[in-house]
């Protein structure tokens, strides 16, 4: 099997804290570099182990905005792993005040990430989406709408939800033919929610 992609973030900054907008820049283009170093793959575990603290104005600098971006260009979603119960804080304190969404897990089982849970803001017709698609295993847009029984939007509007997911990564994306097919970029994604 082989090793879980992960980017040990306290080897990547050199420090023990990630603390104010400068070091969440300084860490930033780090990560970045470290990031691009790896293997692209659907998924990148960004390890906070050996980090004390992490405050909301470096995570947004760090890790909530450009990072994740440069990953979505490579088709990565980023989890964050082993961040401490204040470090969580406040990274769910800035997310939810960009109004982005972050995965973030337990741990590791078996080389993927487990007890993960998505926080931060993610629309409520986004979240139904997710958990009608970890329902089927994987849906097309009219499958989707067939799945919720909601009359009052169309399978357009579900297709838009679909492909507004699959760019934050939380869904992949395979056609057949004219129809593109969704499916969770990791199982239990919708679980710990």
């Amino acid at each position: 099997m082989n090793a879980p992609p992960i980017l040990p973030v306290r080897a990547a900054i050199g420090h023990t804290d990630l603390i104010g907008a400068i070091a969440g820049k300084h860490a930033r283009a780090r990560l970045v570099e470290a990031a691009a170093a790896l293997p692209p793959g659907p998924w990148l575990g960004l390890d906070f182990d050996g980090i004390d603290m992490v405050s909301a104005s470096a995570a947004r600098e760090a890790f909530l905005v450009d990072l994740p971006a440069h990953l979505h260009e490579r088709g990565t979603l980023p989890v964050l792993l082993a961040l401490n119960k204040a470090s969580l804080e406040e990274v769910v304190f800035a997310a939810q005040a960009l109004r982005l969404p972050i995965v973030v897990a337990d741990g590791l089982a078996d080389g993927e990430p487990a007890g993960l849970r998505i926080l931060g803001e993610l629309d409520s017709k986004l979240r139904l989406t997710l958990s009608i698609v970890s329902r089927l295993g994987e849906a097309d847009a009219k499958t989707a709408f067939d799945e919720a029984k909601d009359d009052s939007t169309g399978v357009t509007a579900w297709n838009n939800r679909l492909s507004s997911l699959a760019g934050m990564r939380l869904l992949k994306e395979r056609k057949s033919g004219k129809t593109k097919y969704y499916s969770l970029t990791l199982r239990g994604l919708v679980d710990g929610n």
